[in-house]
């Protein structure tokens, strides 16, 4: 029998506890880098775009990378990708404490952790939550990628702290061994999706997992104009929305808007991204998907106009950071939902690494090019205007989805 809404949360909440951990430990490298990058720069003598530079690695082999691993986790499941993935990204971690005065030995510790964060991309979570949660499916997944929000609140904090008290080097081995310590029991005895319910038990049965092989086979997905319409829109709407949120703060700068108060008002972004990631799940449980997806994607579109219309007004300001933080955590659940049902099941974490690979793609494009029009022309204001019709066709990729399939189980 199909389980309530209620008795999904009762059942499997464990599963979205473990989850979250391993979504705000998959962040920890992001949050964590412009905490370490005036230490390192007065030690080694590095610039910034050395330093950050690693990030950039992460993005380059995250898309390559990405539907090699979705295709793994459809074999093998998330829990047996997730497990050497935590105890990887934790021992990368600590292990950027190595570096030299080199910044070839620096690039060479982040293609580490670029590796381990194959093992920890969105797949990983939305794969295990969606084969259990059907009903809920929406918040379940909403709540397991407030796992960013986590991160990216507790992370700075907790490094400044190891940093002063430590050093850098001391900061990087303590972020590793404390998330190890943290993390890794959580997901040994609690991470565990369908597929493994079903192979340890062995009173299983389809029924415990209603889902699982359902869905469309690599060959339909891959025919589908959906699942065009869906990469392409994972692609824009990160480009737009990392863009945006990367150079906040100098673009608020630039309109006049003191720079204390810009990183005030960029604080706001992510409280704003959960409580829109949480609004989004919600909804995408109760209303028809691709319309609630077309509004989140669409977002930018309204804060982009209200910083052209009043550059330097700091309250027309705070209502388009406050717009584009419910952006920033409604679009990402919006595009994961979307594809979980329109791709089901079965083939679902091979099928969704391919888009994973447009949002990161997306993800590192975006900062590039709003710096490059800032380059080119003096100011933020040209990529303002070129939000608007980017966000304009990623809606229109959603809003013309269509409705869900209705998938047929079929053998594995």
């Amino acid at each position: 029998m199909a389980l309530t809404a209620r008795q999904e949360w009762r059942t499997h909440w464990p599963l979205v506890l473990a989850a979250t951990l391993g979504v705000a430990l998959g962040s920890i490298h992001v949050y964590s880098t412009g905490i370490f990058i005036e230490p390192l720069e007065r030690e080694f003598g590095w610039s910034r775009a050395e330093i950050s530079a690693g990030l950039s690695l992460v993005s380059v082999i995250g898309v390559f990378g990405a539907p090699l691993f979705g295709y793994l986790v459809n074999r093998l499941g998330s829990r047996r990708i997730a497990l050497p993935g935590t105890v990887f990204l934790c021992a990368s971690i600590a292990v950027l404490s190595l570096a030299t005065s080199s910044i070839w030995s620096w690039w060479g510790l982040w293609v580490l952790v670029a590796l381990s964060t194959l093992f920890m991309k969105p797949t990983v979570w939305s794969t295990a939550v969606s084969s259990v949660f059907n009903k809920s499916r929406g918040l379940a997944l909403a709540v397991v990628l407030s796992g960013t929000g986590l991160g990216s609140a507790l992370t700075p904090i907790v490094a400044n702290y190891l940093i002063e008290h430590f050093g850098w080097r001391g900061a990087y081995l303590g972020l590793g061994l404390g998330a190890a310590v943290l993390v890794v029991p959580t997901m040994w005895f609690l991470f565990f999706d369908a597929r493994d319910r079903l192979r340890l038990s062995p009173a299983g049965t389809k029924a415990t997992a209603p889902a699982m092989l359902t869905g469309w086979s690599m060959a339909e997905g891959f025919r589908a104009r959906q699942f065009y319409q869906l990469w392409a829109a994972a692609l824009i709407t990160t480009l737009i929305v990392v863009g945006f949120v990367v150079h906040l703060v100098p673009l608020l700068g630039d309109a006049g808007i003191s720079r204390a108060t810009a990183v005030s008002l960029a604080g706001m972004v992510g409280i704003m991204s959960i409580i829109g990631r949480l609004t989004v799940g919600y909804l995408m449980d109760r209303l028809p998907g691709p319309p609630v997806g077309t509004i989140s994607v669409s977002l930018p579109i309204v804060a982009a106009l209200i910083l052209l219309a009043f550059p330097g007004s700091v309250p027309a300001a705070v209502v388009a950071v406050a717009v584009l933080g419910l952006s920033v955590g409604g679009e990402y659940d919006a595009i994961i939902y979307l594809c979980s049902r329109f791709f089901g099941m079965r083939n679902f974490a091979a099928l969704f690494g391919w888009i994973a690979s447009g949002l990161l793609a997306g993800m590192g494009l975006g900062p590039v090019l709003a710096g490059w029009i800032h380059d080119r022309w003096g100011s933020y204001e040209m990529f303002l205007v070129a939000v608007i019709p980017m966000g304009l066709l990623a809606g229109l990729m959603i809003a013309t989805l269509g409705k869900y399939p209705r998938h047929v189980e079929r053998p594995g």
